[in-house]
């Protein structure tokens, strides 16, 4: 995966159970999953989705209660 062509972020608390919905999000839309690494903050682990379209990085995050990282 080449960050370029992912250029927007979102991170979210990772789902005890779950995770498949965020998978079925992108299959519905038509686009393609990329999770990256998660990473730890106030004791939760969080995920990262990145996204080519903002507009889908927003509707994930407003789906999925995430948070839409500025891009760097």
């Amino acid at each position: 995966m080449r960050r370029s062509q992912f250029p927007y972020a979102v991170d979210i608390a990772a789902p005890a159970r779950g995770q498949h919905l965020m998978y079925d999000f992108h299959a519905r839309h038509g686009i393609r999953a990329q999770p990256g690494q998660g990473k730890y903050k106030d004791g939760r682990r969080y995920l990262r989705w990145r996204f080519a379209s903002l507009t889908d990085a927003e509707k994930f995050a407003r789906q999925f209660g995430g948070s839409l990282v500025a891009r760097r």
